[in-house]
């Protein structure tokens, strides 16, 4: 039992190579779907984290601008302006009482304000949330401490509590010096319990070139912070200002996390958001920052990495469990489907070795070896037979060529045996070569070597013509005989390539052993059983032409004997007929009918050629309609037509029958087809004028982009659309100037450079010439046209 057991090397190496594969493959998989999944979780996260940093700038800023707007819309107000100007007196006691009143609703709103000081140089005083002093005298008192000058109309600043603080006493000082008021009054009179003040300072008046005075609006730092919403274990929201200083911060905190992020501020890029890693303590964070266009402030989100992170690990562990999973159900399967597609090849293994026994020398080979090897010799022993087959089967297809040529052959007959020989029968046309050497006189082979130079120059036709442009050549007696196929299109081309083959084998013959022949070439046949005609009359073009020379090609058809000769059909009259019903011109249609027909019955004096070429013309016009016209004609009327032609006295009444019967019907369908395509014309022409009015386009362009001529193209357009091209297309130009004259600001100039205008000077000249007046002038009437009208519009309202 030992000594029969089969070896299962081929099968082990095949488990083996299928678990390699398998393993290789969920290593891949997973590997790549973790990564490609855990990319998109943390592009995910960072996205998230700076939405909610757009969120946060978002909310902070729309309080900022409520702050703004309210207090514009309190300092642009008519009191304010009229108080700017007055001094502080008991006279205007009841306009600074109403100015507090409006500053303390002010404050009421849902603004975040905590304090607003409001001071005019021109009036002399000082007004805030505590009271009302005299500028001068605070001034005065409080030379350390000046009031704040903005650079601008209207600026953000951070100040810090401790500021503010100081401020406040010294305020107060003057307040008690001036006697104005009591009460302890400062310029940012509240302390709050913020670290840190958002001041909002604005020029007065808000709409004068010199400042008169200043307002300035005190918002608390944590009003700003409780806007802002935050993961306080894993994140934190910080806000710079211009200065990069920090002013919120809201969140986890970390020892140097501030001082870290405020040196990061002047290296950041230029762009207004973006993201980027640090690490404080030797952990790791990612940082996404936004700068406003609305304050300059630089808005930071700080996160740590393990936080972004821990959903890309969980994806992680997932991928590792499905791999291994996957991996061990790939075993399993790749176990039993090893096994299965195994068996087969056992069966054969132990066929093969029942057969040739297991010798030692075997004993190392795997059984896909053995049947290899088995197989192997198997193929040597076919290709031993094939060679032995092959000299048979050129004997078969020369047998098969002389029943051909001598005897003939039903068509079914002969498809089935070349077919079962390997020869080509998907030929549409064929001639037959035949070639004779003329005399061996005067050469330095004599009579008993013309066998043998015949097969010598059987193998020549062979070598020299393609094998898919011939079937087998053979010698039958002194004559050397092909058969010559082709696909040409019409029988004159390929009498052509007939002629150029045997002029080279003519010349090749003569190049090589240095001899003269004669050729003879059928006229081309279709059908399989007229090769036997075809031989014949190869042969016999080849003996007459003998006679005329040494080295001569004869065709059968330039004979005149036994063969019909046809006589020349007027082309190009027809062409021109066509033309002319293409064309739908009823004027020169009839004389060019009745001029072809006159060419038809005077060269054909044979009534049945004569009747032969009408038929030709009556398809041809048949062919025409169906092409251009579909069913001008009806189908069953065509078959009627020939009926009539028959019965037809074609000299009398041919012309007349021609032209009511197939060339009226046919004018008709087309010039209602051409009515229907000049339209489509016209519409695409009227789609490139809007499309490319501002470009140099002309009618040329047009007809060479829709493959017409110019003038023909120009003829529909105007037939069409009752206007020239250029007309139509000045007329578009100038109705695109009226409306960007009358919805944009464009200058003139290059109004008239993008309409193609070669200079401003020709566009305004055109323009007067349409309008009556200037592009300028129009443009100022439409406007104040717009603007009476929108007045009048608002006094209705």
């Amino acid at each position: 039992m030992k000594r029969n057991r089969q070896p299962n090397r081929y099968y082990v190496r095949w488990v083996l190579l299928c678990f390699i594969i398998t393993t290789l493959s969920a290593m891949l998989v997973g590997i790549f779907s973790y990564v490609k999944s855990s990319g998109v979780v943390q592009d995910k996260m960072n996205k998230e984290t700076a939405l909610s940093l757009q969120q946060t700038q978002l909310n902070v800023e729309h309080s900022l601008k409520v702050a703004d707007q309210a207090t514009t819309h309190f300092l642009g107000s008519k009191i304010i302006q009229t108080a700017l100007n007055e001094p502080l007196g008991p006279d205007q006691f009841q306009l600074f009482s109403q100015v507090k009143t409006e500053l303390n609703g002010l404050q009421r709103l849902d603004t975040g304000i905590n304090d607003i000081q409001v001071w005019s140089k021109t009036g002399n005083w000082l007004m805030n949330n505590d009271g009302l002093y005299r500028l001068d005298a605070w001034t005065r008192d409080h030379s350390s401490s000046p009031l704040p000058e903005p650079a601008a109309p209207t600026v953000w600043e951070v100040s810090s509590v401790e500021a503010a603080a100081d401020l406040d006493g010294l305020s107060a000082g003057a307040a008690d010096s001036n006697g104005t008021r009591s009460g302890g009054s400062t310029v940012l009179s509240t302390v709050n319990a913020c670290g840190m003040n958002v001041n909002l300072l604005k020029r007065l008046p808000l709409t004068g070139y010199r400042s008169i005075g200043t307002a300035m609006i005190e918002i608390p730092a944590c009003s700003l912070s409780s806007l802002i919403s935050v993961n306080t274990e894993h994140e934190a929201v910080l806000v710079f200002d211009q200065q990069s200083q920090l002013f919120v911060h809201k969140g986890v905190t970390l020892n140097g996390l501030d001082t870290s992020l405020q040196q990061s501020l002047g290296q950041l890029p230029r762009g207004r958001t973006g993201q980027y890693s640090i690490s404080i303590d030797k952990q790791p964070f990612t940082v996404t920052y936004r700068r406003s266009d609305y304050n300059g402030w630089t808005y930071m989100s700080v996160v740590t990495l393990d936080q972004l992170t821990r959903s890309s690990r969980e994806i992680g562990w997932f991928t590792l469990y499905m791999c291994i999973s996957l991996l061990l159900l790939s075993i399993i399967v790749t176990l039993l489907w090893t096994k299965r597609l195994y068996r087969p090849i056992a069966q054969i293994y132990k066929e093969v070795i029942s057969q040739m026994g297991m010798g030692a020398s075997r004993k190392s080979l795997d059984e896909i070896q053995v049947i290899g090897e088995q197989v192997n010799k198997l193929f040597d022993t076919k290709r031993r037979l094939e060679h032995r087959l092959e000299g048979q089967t050129e004997l078969l297809r020369t047998f098969l060529m002389v029943q051909l040529f001598l005897f003939g052959m039903k068509e079914r007959e002969i498809v089935e045996r070349m077919e079962a020989l390997g020869l080509r029968h998907d030929f549409s046309r064929f001639c037959v070569l035949a070639l004779q050497i003329s005399s061996l006189e005067s050469t330095r082979f004599s009579e008993k070597d013309a066998d043998l130079l015949l097969f010598a120059v059987n193998n020549m036709v062979g070598e020299l013509i393609a094998s898919e442009r011939r079937l087998q050549p053979i010698v039958l007696g002194r004559t050397q005989t092909t058969v010559v196929t082709g696909h040409a299109e019409t029988a004159e081309l390929f009498l052509a390539d007939v002629y150029a083959i045997a002029r080279l084998v003519q010349n090749k013959v003569a190049e090589v052993l240095d001899l003269k022949v004669n050729i003879g070439i059928s006229v081309p046949y279709q059908r399989l059983p007229d090769i036997p005609r075809a031989y014949e009359e190869a042969v016999e073009a080849m003996k007459r032409y003998a006679s005329f020379g040494e080295k001569a090609i004869g065709y059968f058809g330039d004979l005149g004997e036994n063969h019909a000769l046809h006589y020349a059909y007027p082309s190009a009259l027809q062409s021109e007929l066509f033309d002319a019903i293409k064309l739908a011109d009823r004027e020169r249609v009839r004389p060019l009918l009745r001029e072809l027909l006159h060419e038809i019955g005077q060269n054909h004096p044979n009534p049945y050629d004569m009747q032969f070429n009408a038929v030709r013309l009556l398809m041809n016009l048949l062919g025409l309609s169906n092409g251009i016209a579909g069913q001008a004609i009806p189908m069953q009327r065509q078959q009627a037509l020939f009926d009539e032609l028959f019965h037809l006295s074609f000299a009398e009444t041919g012309e007349a029958w021609f032209m009511t019967q197939i060339i009226s019907p046919l004018l008709a369908e087309i010039e209602g087809q051409t009515e229907v395509r000049h339209l489509s014309v016209s519409k695409q022409l009227v789609q490139m004028i809007h499309e490319g009015f501002d470009t140099d386009l002309t009618i040329d362009i047009c007809a060479d982009r829709l493959h017409y001529n110019a003038s023909y193209l120009s003829t529909i357009f105007r037939k069409s659309m009752d206007v020239t091209f250029s007309a139509y297309l000045a007329q578009y130009r100038h109705n695109i100037a009226l409306r960007w004259l009358k919805e944009t600001d464009m200058a003139i100039k290059d109004i008239a450079e993008r309409l193609r205008y070669n200079n401003p000077q020709n566009f305004i000249r055109s323009f007067r010439k349409t309008e009556g007046i200037s592009p300028g002038k129009y443009r100022e009437l439409e406007r104040h046209q717009e603007s009476a009208s929108q007045d009048a519009a608002s006094i209705g309202g």
